[in-house]
């Protein structure tokens, strides 16, 4: 009972602080938010990618990564490519030279973002989370070879995996963040045994700054996504995660700075 009313202290003592002293990080969710009407550039794309890097105080981005049937890796969210490209069927059952000759569905008609030393250069800028995308014919473990061989620096590079399998494969070699639906997903046997897990990444409604100050107390680290509107926004950065990604980048930046 002691350590709880400690920690209830503690929370409360916490909440009290200003959302300008918080420590949180701002990112870009996909460089410049997910399914945006009114986005300069479409998700994942280089052109989002430069502009989220090149405003004030933005830490960097996240970017979702998937590999061709070749084994290059692309920055692409969707599981098919026809709901917002000119091309057909799925990242990981094309090659390279297909996904090179496509371009998104929008005014500027950018071309697909691969994963290139060229593109390394850029996200140096800041830092980035590569949430690792794919389907049951994805292989994992050539997975963790096509990004090992591009040399990245892992104090900069943050990977998100979908699930536990994938976690083992990525712990070793990167700092390797698990995908929650819901915060009750997480049990403690896997907290306990688990130390190489540097936190979670979890939707704003599924979980609350409690969660998120109990996580603190064990040393991991709580990334927050899905927030867009000015209320959401509030109310992540109220909860004071390590990491925000957000679907607007300029509100959240001004409303944080």
């Amino acid at each position: 009972m002691r350590l709880i009313s400690l920690l209830f202290a503690f929370i409360l003592a916490v909440g009290c602080s200003k959302r300008s002293e918080s420590s949180t990080q701002i990112f870009g969710h996909a460089a410049t938010g997910l399914n945006i009407s009114n986005a300069i550039y479409h998700d994942n794309s280089r052109e989002a990618i430069d502009y989220a890097l090149s405003l004030p105080h933005c830490s960097g981005v996240e970017v979702d990564v998937r590999m061709d049937a070749n084994g290059q890796l692309w920055l692409f969210h969707d599981e098919t490519l026809e709901a917002s490209t000119d091309l057909n069927g799925a990242v990981e059952t094309s090659t390279t030279a297909y996904l090179a000759s496509g371009r998104y569905r929008t005014m500027k008609k950018e071309r697909l973002t691969a994963f290139t030393p060229d593109l390394i250069k850029v996200l140096s800028k800041g830092s980035t989370f590569l949430d690792i995308k794919g389907s049951s014919v994805t292989n994992k473990d050539s997975l963790l070879v096509s990004l090992m061989s591009l040399n990245l620096d892992t104090s900069k590079y943050r990977i998100i995996v979908p699930n536990h399998a994938y976690f083992d494969v990525f712990k070793s070699d990167f700092p390797t963040f698990l995908a929650l639906h819901d915060f009750s997903d997480l049990s403690s046997s896997f907290l306990e045994n688990e130390p190489e897990l540097r936190g979670i990444c979890i939707r704003n409604e599924k979980i609350t700054r409690e969660q998120v100050n109990f996580l603190k107390s064990i040393h991991k680290k709580t990334i927050i996504y899905e927030v867009r509107s000015p209320k959401g926004i509030r109310s992540a950065l109220e909860k004071d995660p390590a990491f925000l990604l957000t679907d607007d980048l300029k509100l959240t930046l001004g409303m944080k700075y």
